[in-house]
């Protein structure tokens, strides 16, 4: 009897022996977790990822050239993601961004001062009737020119409100009581200056009530594979009339801090024959950003459409 159980315990040390190397392989290899670990992993993703290299007339493989002799295996954690800010920043693309817990980088800059262009919503509230009216949430203001009362104004600050996520957030339900308070002017001057985005769902429901027709106005090809040219079948955005509606002139305000759903509401707005275009350009923002988290924690996000 001792022979046997020492024959099965023999067994047991045996297979457990067997099956390591065998967890081994199914499991694979740890992360790399050193600096050229890192750098080789987001650059990579970035290969397989990101929609815009074409678009943009990058070369992410002289990109790589460029900035991969920079690592070296006894570099810090701030001079390592100097190196990863510095190489992403060749994208210029705003959606395009990474952090640490030390500091928060931006391929599109958009975020530095000397980038932003001068833009004061008081000065604009001094040209209008009594200051214009200003939404208990500070989404919209709104009124007519002291000068000239003949023209109404609309200032849209974002298309998202705070952290609610929801299709359609409530607070752009009271668009059609502003566009109804400026509808015996003349023409109309919608500023979206300073608009840094939001919800589709919110930019498409404003925008339908400045519309006259439906009309397609953003064709979008999201990236599903790692080639260069994997990219889905294109999706078709449209803005399409709804509610109480202004189609009388209209003057469309931008600037360079005009952003991604700001980005989006302009370029349905201008699909219509009765909008013209003033101000600066936009930022370029257009594609969706989807995070991801490096092997030591940082954070990135990368556009894929």
């Amino acid at each position: 009897m001792k022979k046997i159980k020492l024959t099965l315990f023999c067994i047991k040390i045996l297979a457990l022996i067997v099956l390591m190397p065998a967890c081994h392989i199914f499991l694979g290899s740890d992360p790399d977790n050193s600096p050229r670990g890192i750098f080789e992993s987001i650059w990579t993703d970035f290969n397989k990822t990101y929609a815009l290299f074409d678009v943009k007339g990058i070369d992410w493989d002289a990109v790589y050239r460029e900035f991969s002799p920079q690592i070296t295996s006894d570099m810090t954690d701030h001079e390592l993601f100097d190196v990863i800010a510095n190489m992403l920043s060749v994208l210029d693309d705003s959606h395009v961004r990474l952090a640490s817990p030390f500091a928060h980088s931006n391929s599109g800059g958009w975020l530095e001062s000397s980038n932003n262009e001068p833009f004061s919503l008081d000065v604009v509230k001094s040209y209008l009737v009594d200051g214009g009216t200003i939404t208990a949430d500070g989404m919209f203001l709104y009124g007519t020119f002291i000068t000239n009362p003949e023209v109404g104004y609309i200032f849209i600050r974002a298309f998202a409100h705070g952290l609610d996520v929801t299709q359609t957030q409530e607070w752009t339900r009271v668009i059609d009581g502003i566009v109804q308070s400026v509808m015996n002017t003349s023409s109309l001057i919608l500023d979206v200056r300073g608009n840094t985005g939001g919800l589709p769902s919110n930019v498409d429901y404003i925008a339908s009530r400045f519309a006259s027709v439906a009309k397609d106005y953003v064709r979008v090809r999201t990236k599903n594979g790692p080639g260069r040219n994997d990219f889905s079948s294109p999706i078709y955005f449209t803005i399409k009339p709804e509610g109480t509606r202004y189609t009388k002139p209209i003057t469309l305000l931008t600037n360079k801090q005009t952003i991604s759903g700001g980005e989006w509401f302009s370029l349905a707005l201008l699909s219509q024959d009765h909008v013209k275009h003033a101000g600066g350009a936009t930022n370029g923002a257009l594609s969706l950003g989807l995070e991801r988290r490096l092997i030591n924690g940082w954070l990135y996000w990368v556009s894929v459409k």
